[in-house]
This record gives C-alpha cells, sequence and structure tokens, in this order.
C-alpha cells in the first residue's frame, strides 16, 4: 500500500501481518486445511484473527481503523483466510461464553450469514431454525454459522449441520467453500449494533487490499519489462494506466477507513470496492500483456480472487438493499 499516508500503528500492524504470512508463499488452496489452520493459529498467536475485538470480549481492543488495515494487508495474500478472520471478528462481537473464547484463540471457525441475504433460506418456528445455506466460506473445517438478523443473530452449531462437499470457486484459495443443511434449535443472541456495517467494511478492506497488491505487481513488472530497448514505464500510455490503478486502489483503501459505521454506506462501500478491485486486478493483467495469464506472475489469481470476494461478500445484494435503503431515507428526509 504504498503512496497511501499510514500511521505508525498501520505500519506495525502490516509490517506484523506480512511476518505472519511470509513463511507460507502463495496461498495455500483448498487441499492443504492442515496449513491453513496453521496460518489462522498464528495469526492468533499474533494477536492479528480478532485485533479489533474489544478487550472486554477477549479481544485485541483495537480501534476499528486498525482492524480494517490488517485485513487489507491480509487479503493482498490471503483473501480467503482475510474473509474468515473478518467473520470472526463480527462474531465476537455477539458471542458470549466457551465458543467465543474458542473464536479467539481460532480453534472455532465462524461463518455469518446475514438473514436476509439469498443464500440463506431459513425458516424459524418456536423451537428450531430449519432450512438451508447455500454458501459458507469458512477457510477450514466443520464452521458454526452465525446468522444475523434485525434484532437478533442465532447461533448454529455444526452438529446441527449437515455440510456439503467443497465447492468449486474462481478464486479465493483456501475458503474450503461449502454448502450446508440446517436443523437448529432456537440460540439467540441479542445483535449488537453495527456489527453488519463493520463486517462490510471488513469486506470493502480486504477488496482493498487485493487492489493495491495488483497495481504495485503492475507497477514492478512495468518497470522491469524492456521493450524496444526501454522499459514499460518509459510509454505514456503505461504510465497512465499504472497511474489509474494506483489511485483507484489508494481511494479504495482511503474509502473503506473513512465510510461511516452505518448499514447503507457500509454496504455501498463494500460494493465499490469490490468493482474497484475486479477493474484494478484485470488492469494489472492487462499490463502483464500474455504473461498476466500465467499463474506464476500472480496476477491472474487476484482478479479471480477478487471476482470471488465479491460473491462470498454477498457484495451485489448488499448495494441493492444500499440503494433501497438510502431511496428511503430521502423519502422520509422529503416528508
Amino acid at each position: 500500500m504504498s503512496g497511501i499516508p499510514l500511521s505508525q500503528d498501520q505500519r506495525d500492524v502490516i509490517d506484523l501481518v506480512d511476518a505472519v504470512v511470509a513463511k507460507y508463499g502463495e496461498a495455500p488452496g483448498d487441499d492443504a486445511p492442515d496449513k491453513i489452520g496453521e496460518a489462522r493459529h498464528a495469526l492468533a498467536d499474533a494477536g492479528l484473527w480478532t485485533l479489533g475485538a474489544g478487550e472486554e470480549r477477549g479481544g485485541g481492543g483495537a480501534p476499528l481503523v486498525l482492524r480494517l488495515t490488517a485485513l487489507a494487508a491480509l487479503g493482498r495474500y490471503w483473501p480467503a483466510l482475510a474473509w474468515s478472520s473478518a467473520q470472526a471478528h463480527a462474531a465476537a462481537e455477539v458471542l458470549d461464553g466457551r465458543v467465543l473464547e474458542s473464536v479467539h484463540a481460532a480453534r472455532d471457525l465462524v461463518c455469518v450469514v446475514d438473514a436476509d441475504s439469498p443464500r440463506s433460506e431459513l425458516n424459524q418456528d418456536e423451537a428450531r431454525l430449519r432450512g438451508r445455506l447455500s454458501r459458507l466460506d469458512p477457510a477450514g473445517r466443520s464452521p458454526h454459522v452465525l446468522v444475523l438478523g434485525g434484532d437478533t443473530a442465532w447461533l448454529i452449531e455444526p452438529g446441527s449441520l449437515g455440510y456439503g462437499d467443497v465447492l468449486r470457486r474462481t478464486g479465493l484459495a483456501g475458503a474450503m467453500t461449502i454448502s450446508a443443511t440446517v436443523d437448529a434449535p432456537v440460540n439467540g443472541f441479542p445483535m449488537t449494533p453495527g456489527v453488519r456495517a463493520r463486517l462490510q467494511l471488513a469486506g470493502g478492506a480486504i477488496a482493498a487490499g487485493i487492489a493495491a497488491e495488483a497495481a504495485e505487481r503492475a507497477l514492478a513488472y512495468s518497470r522491469e519489462r524492456v521493450q524496444f530497448g526501454a522499459p514499460l514505464t518509459a510509454l505514456p500510455t503505461v504510465r497512465q494506466s499504472l497511474f489509474e490503478q494506483s489511485a483507484t486502489a489508494a481511494e479504495a483503501f482511503t474509502e473503506a477507513l473513512a465510510a461511516p459505521e452505518t448499514p447503507h454506506r457500509a454496504a455501498a462501500v463494500l460494493a465499490r470496492n469490490c468493482e474497484r478491485a475486479i477493474s484494478v486486478a484485470a488492469a494489472a493483467l492487462q499490463s502483464h500483456g500474455g504473461y498476466g495469464y500465467l499463474a506464476e506472475y500472480g496476477v491472474e489469481r487476484l482478479l479471480r480472487d477478487a471476482v470471488s470476494l465479491r460473491a462470498a461478500t454477498d457484495a451485489t445484494h448488499s448495494a441493492r438493499a444500499a440503494a433501497a435503503g438510502a431511496d428511503t431515507e430521502v423519502l422520509l428526509a422529503h416528508r
């Protein structure tokens, strides 16, 4: 995230994330669950897994800006693990007791689903919650599920979930995406104000991290690639493209950190940043020419990650809800 003004605390957090993930190289895929678990526990041991959860609830107590900075930094290398950490943060704001302690230690995983999401097909009676969840992205095995409602959130234990096989995705290596059937006793918790918005801002920060990594890879390649006796950066059109990529990535990061924790605005930031990440990653791929399609250069993976993150975070649905909510606010303001 070069070129973006950062505080010393932000730089320290980025350096800590870099130090933890450096030993893993490229993000391990779904066929390496043990390595994914090892990285998850390493992040927990470093205090990063639930860095932004309140100290009174067992978390790191860092302000939201540092939580989002850490997720953006992790999103550069391993978006699937960053999204799992973002969901852990959300769960840590709602849960208590044994599950909360296990979430902080990264022993138990929690996937967070909005009750209004198209992927949530649940019905509740007085005693049980039944139905199907079409997509979960735990980055591990046997997750709990936290369903966010209006005033109540429902925790579904692994024993009440019938997990499907790992689903194929475009990107998000290591997300271990699954579907699940649900037949669970009703287990409700009061909803924490703003938890949904902070989860959406977390997704926007991860998207900003993908965009930043794509822009920096494009710049590094263009500096080194010599054509017609000079590096690609000597060409005005290349410089203009690189400038636009870097500016868009910086804009994504800045907006994620500066956005207010209100439902409609957070959802809009999430949607915009997912689109920015896709746009920057696609431009970075083009900056590499034909080499951009080769896995060894890494930019095609970033494009795939950006597309899959948009799906994992439900960004499109959130954007529609945000637009509808904003329209309602405007109508009420003019009455």
